[in-house]
């Protein structure tokens, strides 16, 4: 193989790459009144946005957003809401972003975020790659995730998940995808030592 047709399939691989990862802007806005259950309403409000927003997929890029063809996209349902937090100032800030997994013969194939602010909006949808990752490290530690805790200053995403009344942490980095052991399950106290110690 020749180095020029070398590089026109590197250029290809990294374009699919950014293509899935970049996330589609669509809008949709709904007044908040929740009444019981946050994470049921979330759910429903994207369900209701769902057929505009995946309009919104450009006619034969349907992989590139998670997709095999348009009858996954109108079959598709939603998984639970995945809230996101921030690090600031050495403390995990909850925020009121969530990203709602879209699900395809059960398995999380994309993401759509959802603001719970004074009303709820949707906002990007993609994240193919991230979605990829929860699926995978959620089937390899047999946990159900509920966070992400985004670290701007490492540029690392923690996924987090609970047991006995205790938040637990795995980084999502090429690293720890390719050896998926218990030893990556982290405290909140070996993150900040993590982050600390790359900064």
């Amino acid at each position: 193989m020749s180095a020029k047709t070398l590089l026109k399939i590197l250029v290809i691989i990294v374009c699919f790459s950014l293509i899935s990862c970049k996330p589609k802007k669509t809008t949709v806005t709904q007044d908040i009144v929740f009444k019981q259950d946050k994470n049921a309403e979330i759910v429903d409000f994207a369900a209701k946005s769902w057929d505009s927003i995946s309009q919104k997929i450009p006619p034969g890029m349907e992989e590139a957003f998670g997709f095999n063809d348009l009858e996954e996209i109108r079959n598709s349902s939603f998984g639970i809401p995945i809230k996101m937090y921030y690090w600031q100032n050495d403390n995990m800030i909850e925020s009121n972003t969530y990203r709602v997994p879209i699900v395809v013969n059960g398995k999380m194939v994309s993401l759509l975020t959802v603001s719970a602010d004074n009303e709820m909006t949707t906002g990007d949808f993609g994240a193919t790659l991230l979605a990829q990752n929860i699926q995978l490290i959620s089937d390899s530690y047999q946990v159900k995730i509920t966070g992400i805790l985004r670290v701007h200053s490492i540029t690392t995403d923690f996924l987090i998940f609970a047991e006995m009344n205790t938040s637990y942490f795995i980084q999502v980095t090429p690293s720890v995808l390719q050896n998926l052991s218990q030893k990556n399950v982290l405290t909140i106290t070996d993150i900040s030592t993590i982050i600390h110690n790359k900064q």
